[in-house]
């Protein structure tokens, strides 16, 4: 017996293309979306979040081997069988609005109290904490022996993987006027490492020394939320990253100049409308996602190949792409499949009250998300 998932969500306010998707069984499910795709296998409740009104989560789940490890705005990290989510172990952190990083025996996890902290992986106890100044929202970066992170107070620490002493430190100039949650994570491309600011800017660090090998100003024309929190992407001499201004940027890996940039259709100066989560490619494409515009496709020069609309979806996080299909989640709608080629969508899930945080797939056949809830959901993903 297939195990579906989801409820019908019929009162969004989304583009034709995304009207009468149905994740539930039964007659009310749109017949031209297709075989279900989406079998439950488990669900965890991570905190009691039931009574709040408009709760947001934004944690993601890391798999290694037979467990999934995940933290949650509750404060308690948790280590999970993955096969029916029952609990190994769990430590009480803080809040976690990230992806852990993994690297040897070490889970590598950022607070939104500001603290990385390092936690054993088989028994979850706490083998050190680094403090910054402020929340750790994105996955850590392993590199060599050196755990590379950034956090929104605009600074980049790099620490010694096993005993968590400071490598080297970078401080980004943070602008006084008001800026968009969240920050940008970390790339390794390397010798260097990219990452954004709030003021607008990109950055390139020597991994050994954290020194700028270069800086770019990615404004355009913008004066108000230029926030660069999108996460680069590197594909060969090039970098690309997106922009709170709407843009979608291409920038020389070396020299750190500007080789394209493409506006967002509707961003504005203004205000956060078209703003854009993190860029995901399969390295022949770019896939982005922009607050109420939709979800895009584009080339490698910069030519946008397609759209699916997302109005009174919510902010995106950053898409994720598999073999066939890209998989976004709206903090407002839920998770979204559609074919990555055309933009086509197949199914979608909204457990209640949106997805906030990055969906996780694990080889092409697990779906993982947390919903704003604070409920874990484990899936199977194929078509049956």
């Amino acid at each position: 017996m297939i195990a579906r998932v989801g409820r019908l969500v019929s009162a969004l306010a989304l583009t034709a293309g995304l009207a009468s998707c149905v994740a539930n069984p039964g007659p009310g499910r749109d017949p031209d979306l297709g075989k279900p795709m989406l079998h439950l296998r488990w669900r965890l409740v991570t905190s009691d979040r039931a009574r709040e009104i408009r709760p947001q989560e934004f944690a993601s789940i890391a798999r290694v081997g037979d467990h999934v490890y995940t933290g949650s705005a509750g404060g308690r990290f948790f280590s999970l069988h993955a096969l029916d989510g029952r609990v190994r172990w769990q430590e009480k952190i803080g809040s976690v609005s990230s992806r852990p990083a993994v690297a040897g025996t070490l889970l590598y996890v950022g607070t939104d109290d500001g603290e990385l902290v390092a936690l054993d992986m088989q028994t979850g106890k706490v083998a050190w904490k680094h403090e910054g100044r402020g929340p750790v929202l994105e996955t850590p970066v392993i590199v060599d022996d050196m755990v590379i992170y950034a956090n929104e107070a605009d600074q980049v620490y790099a620490l010694d993987a096993r005993k968590g002493t400071s490598r080297w430190t970078y401080k980004g100039e943070t602008p006084e006027e008001y800026t968009l949650r969240g920050h940008a994570g970390v790339t390794v491309s390397g010798d260097l490492a990219f990452t954004g600011f709030a003021n607008g800017t990109m950055v390139a660090l020597r991994v050994k020394t954290g020194s700028v090998a270069w800086l770019t100003t990615l404004k355009g024309d913008s004066d108000r939320f230029v926030d660069v929190d999108g996460t680069p992407v590197v594909l060969g001499d090039t970098v690309y990253v997106t922009s709170s201004s709407g843009g979608v940027w291409a920038i020389d890996r070396t020299t750190g100049l500007v080789r394209w940039r493409v506006q967002l259709e509707g961003a504005t100066a203004s205000s956060s409308q078209g703003a854009a989560g993190g860029v995901a490619t399969d390295g022949e494409r770019l896939y982005v996602a922009a607050a109420d515009l939709g979800v895009y496709a584009l080339d490698l020069d910069g030519n946008i190949l397609w759209r699916q609309g997302t109005r009174g979806g919510g902010e995106p996080a950053t898409p994720i792409v598999t073999d066939d299909l890209i998989i976004y989640a709206l903090a407002d709608a839920g998770v979204f499949i559609a074919d990555k080629r055309t933009g086509e969508l197949l199914e979608y899930f909204d457990p209640g009250d949106g997805i906030s945080g990055d969906p996780t797939v694990i080889d092409e056949q697990e779906l993982y998300v947390l919903s704003n809830r604070g409920v874990l959901y484990a899936m199977d993903l194929k078509e049956i």
